[in-house]
């Protein structure tokens, strides 16, 4: 089992933990991934979040970029989003394209995909801990606080292959609309499932 997953989890659907950090932070006015938080990189500390509740994890980054400059504390599976510009959902079609292409075992053996954007360093662990109990191939989990949508966003395997379809800027609404009778809506407490970081000021609201 990999390092990342808790002891706790031994029993629970194998999920990777996918983190689409290909963006380019214009609202931010600098690369946000790699702005200082709580003695982390941004990025780094959102896929700390994370980690400890999937099985392994993989990380999407801009064409001809290296994970060592944000500092992953742990191995992540690394992808590159293609060269020309591309949207949210062109961005998460070749991420879960990789993954699919994939022949290392700990893909092979994964249920379901967590998607999870590379801005959200405040979710805590009690919704991620529910997302991963209730994962299945078959079936999509999704947090919400207050009857708004947040992430991560579960994605049993049987819908892997409409990820990768995905193209443009439409992202993986759809697929919540088109198969609504398959989506699980479990309630938090938590607002951190709403909270990514668009500003400085936002990243400074947090810290």
């Amino acid at each position: 089992m990999d390092e990342t997953r808790h002891d706790q989890m031994s029993d629970a659907p194998q999920v990777v933990g996918l983190i689409l950090a290909a963006g380019y932070s214009r609202r931010f006015g600098g690369d946000k991934r790699l702005a200082p938080f709580n003695g982390q990189t941004l990025l780094a500390a959102t896929a700390a979040r994370l980690a400890p509740h999937v099985a392994t994890m993989a990380v999407m980054l801009r064409h001809g970029e290296s994970i060592a400059p944000f500092g992953l504390p742990f191995d992540a599976y690394v992808m590159q989003a293609p060269s020309s510009p591309i949207g949210m959902g062109t961005s998460l079609a070749a991420a879960v394209s990789g993954l699919l292409a994939s022949t290392d075992p700990r893909h092979l053996q994964c249920e379901a995909l967590a998607l999870m954007l590379g801005d959200m360093p405040d979710v805590h662990d009690e919704p991620l801990s529910a997302l991963m109990a209730h994962a299945g191939g078959d079936i999509i989990v999704r947090p919400s606080h207050q009857d708004r949508m947040g992430h991560p966003v579960v994605f049993g395997r049987a819908f892997w292959p409409a990820l990768a379809a995905l193209s443009g800027d439409e992202g993986a609404r759809v697929l919540l609309k088109r198969h609504a009778s398959q989506v699980v809506t479990l309630k938090t407490s938590d607002p951190g499932i709403l909270v990514d970081v668009d500003t400085y000021d936002d990243l400074s609201s947090l810290q």
